[in-house]
């Protein structure tokens, strides 16, 4: 076909808003499966590493996902390797529906799907019709649970170049504006929807998790977010790890501590032994279901001391800013930090910049800072120590006593970054943007 068909079936996709992905290597299977598909959506076929399997889901915001169990002589373990990814999927992301792509010539493939737990299974070669029918029917389908089927799942990894630059309080500021502002606009639905909020829906705590914001506190020392907005519970990351299966919306809205605005927060357990027999998945997986159910994740790694943690964190997070000062300590550590990140494979291009207790008579400004390790410079915040402090001893926030305050009007425009990313449709400007030679491949066929 030409290439101006092509481009045109592309776009044809691209305006439907339907995203498909299909986890497969094999080109003579996702041909047929991208022909009977057609115009009901665009189709991506590429084979994600298990680790790249959030972030990729995150950035191409499938509506379904299809997996191969289809037999090949060259691929030993395949059905294996897809029956894995399925449960894998299954955890990771339960609202995004599942499809097995098989040959009804190979009952083994149905077999494995079946015990995989997949309900859906099609043959592209022979039932094109039916391919078509399984996937109108789940787009027709509503999310269960409450999830975000959208991929609209934003969330922020805020890195401290080392403890004390003052990243765990810019992560409770930012959370507790993002908060407000999804209050906010939580009020004015129901307002337009003629509901009217009860006094407890007010208070933002019986808001939606959808609506909500989770503060996710891994910062060092253990739980300082959750003293600076003085709540606490005994529900922490190592309780969420062992009962992932059980991470509903009502179980997170109920069992994580919350302030009275709808702010929720999970942190480290005290005794950081339990975190022994906690597996990285695991752990990425808690943070995965945190993004698949509230509007927005902030969290808070500031001296986190596993690398291979923070880097699986930064390879699935929508957005990856880290917090300096411009103190020679700080720099360095910096550069090391960002070596660290180089060898764990996060892309440098993905991080973000900010300059605390910034004040361009300490040397080097912060955009010179930027440009010298080559990062984008996302904001600066004041310094302003001596209210910060006195606001928190109080086990209050800073925009709750000053909202007019220097620090409070930068973090604003910080909050500003992650609310403009609600008007995306589809998180579809990140997925554009990673459509690259070698990444995917564009299965348009006549």
């Amino acid at each position: 076909m030409s290439d101006m068909k092509t481009h045109a079936r592309e776009w044809v996709g691209l305006q439907s808003g339907n995203r498909f992905l299909f986890c497969s290597k094999g080109d003579g299977v996702a041909a047929q499966l991208g022909q009977a598909i057609g115009d009901l959506g665009m189709l991506t076929q590429e084979a994600p590493a298990v680790e790249d399997l959030a972030k990729r889901l995150a950035e191409i915001a499938p509506q379904v996902v299809f997996l191969d169990f289809t037999l090949s002589e060259d691929e030993p373990g395949k059905l294996f390797r897809s029956a894995e990814l399925a449960r894998l999927l299954a955890r990771i992301a339960p609202g995004i529906p599942r499809v097995a792509v098989g040959l009804l010539s190979q009952p083994e493939g149905a077999i494995a799907a079946l015990r995989a737990g997949v309900s859906d299974f099609v043959d592209p070669s022979v039932a094109p019709q039916e391919v078509k029918d399984v996937v109108q029917r789940l787009l027709d389908t509503p999310v269960a649970g409450g999830g975000r089927a959208d991929g609209q799942r934003r969330s922020v990894l805020l890195l401290g170049t080392r403890p004390g630059v003052g990243t765990s309080t810019l992560a409770v500021h930012l959370a507790g504006l993002v908060q407000d502002r999804m209050k906010q606009a939580h009020a004015l639905r129901a307002g337009a929807s003629g509901a009217k909020p009860s006094k407890t829906a007010e208070a933002g705590a019986m808001q939606p998790l959808s609506s909500r914001v989770a503060l996710l506190d891994l910062g060092w020392p253990v739980g300082d977010c959750q003293l600076y907005l003085n709540i606490g519970s005994d529900f922490d990351f190592a309780e969420a790890a062992r009962n992932l299966r059980r991470l509903d919306p009502t179980l997170l809205g109920s069992a994580m501590a919350h302030t009275a605005n709808g702010l929720s927060v999970l942190a480290l357990p005290r005794d950081l032994g339990q975190m022994r027999d906690i597996s990285q998945s695991d752990s990425l997986l808690v943070f995965e279901r945190l993004r698949q159910h509230f509007g927005v994740v902030v969290a808070d790694a500031g001296g986190f001391n596993n690398p291979d943690f923070v880097a699986g964190l930064a390879r699935t997070s929508q957005q990856n800013w880290i917090v300096t000062d411009q103190s020679v300590g700080a720099l360095v550590s910096l550069a090391g930090l960002l070596q660290e990140l180089e060898q764990l494979h996060v892309d440098r291009r993905s991080l973000g910049l900010i300059v605390n207790r910034y004040d361009e008579r300490y040397g080097m400004t912060a955009q010179q800072i930027a440009e010298r390790f080559q990062l984008e410079l996302v904001g600066t915040l004041p310094d302003r120590t001596l209210a910060l402090m006195v606001c928190t001893n109080q086990g209050r926030l800073l925009h709750e006593e000053a909202e007019r305050d220097v620090y409070v009007r930068a973090v604003h425009a910080l909050a500003e970054k992650l609310s403009t990313e609600e008007h995306t449709p589809g998180g579809r400007a990140s997925w554009l943007a990673t459509w690259l030679p070698g990444v995917h491949r564009r299965m348009v066929v006549d």
